[in-house]
């Protein structure tokens, strides 16, 4: 994967955010419609984290998560295949299970620590916000109290773009969805229009189907 060019940065990162999943949401049904198909093919973002859930995972992390994020675990408390397979990490995840540990053994590698550190990353001053469940794509957040607190990296055997905060890598992802989407009805012989978060863009009712268990 590359990083989307041109991406606006985030101008308010604490407030918004059942809107801005809601948009992530849109944006993913009008791919499903560009496919032809109305049935989900992958999660949603889950019910949000209480603020207990949130202290307790701060308790174990041993720091108190940056306030994009923060906030955003106490509207959707992670969200499996947010960006294709890359999930964005629930409360639990931040410290443990199966996503958590196959991250951890990539960032433990020699090899990706010295590839982070020939881009001034220290490993021990960052922390896995999202990652890829098949593939190398990890998103790592700075703690607080250090040179990049606050802000997102991404990586994937090497530094492929940075991002404020939670929120304007977030809105970074929607716009690399929306241009999938662009791309796909052009392949497949559809109209062009404009997307959620795009201007003309009417709200109209997608019937989808979920997908059988």
């Amino acid at each position: 994967m590359t990083a989307p060019e041109n991406v606006s940065p985030s101008q308010n990162s604490q407030v918004g955010w059942p809107e801005y999943i809601g948009l992530g949401c849109l944006i993913y049904f009008e791919q499903l419609e560009a496919e032809g198909r109305r049935q989900l093919d992958r999660s949603l973002p889950k019910v949000h984290a209480t603020e207990d859930e949130v202290i307790a995972a701060e308790m174990q992390l041993g720091f108190q998560l940056p306030t994009s994020y923060r906030t955003f675990l106490l509207a959707a408390n992670g969200w499996p295949n947010f960006h294709h397979d890359v999930a964005i990490f629930s409360t639990t995840e931040l410290t443990d299970g199966p996503l958590y540990q196959r991250t951890q053994s990539i960032l433990d590698l020699p090899e990706t620590i010295d590839a982070l550190a020939a881009d001034d990353i220290s490993i021990d001053d960052y922390f896995p916000v999202a990652a890829s469940a098949t593939d190398i794509d990890i998103f790592l957040m700075g703690k607080p109290e250090t040179t990049g607190a606050g802000a997102v990296v991404w990586f994937a055997n090497e530094l492929i773009a940075r991002y404020t905060d939670f929120h304007d890598f977030y809105m970074a992802m929607l716009e690399y969805d929306r241009r999938a989407v662009h791309r796909l009805r052009e392949r497949n012989g559809l109209p062009p229009k404009p997307l959620p978060g795009e201007k003309g863009y009417r709200t109209r009712r997608i019937f989808i189907e979920e997908a059988e268990e």
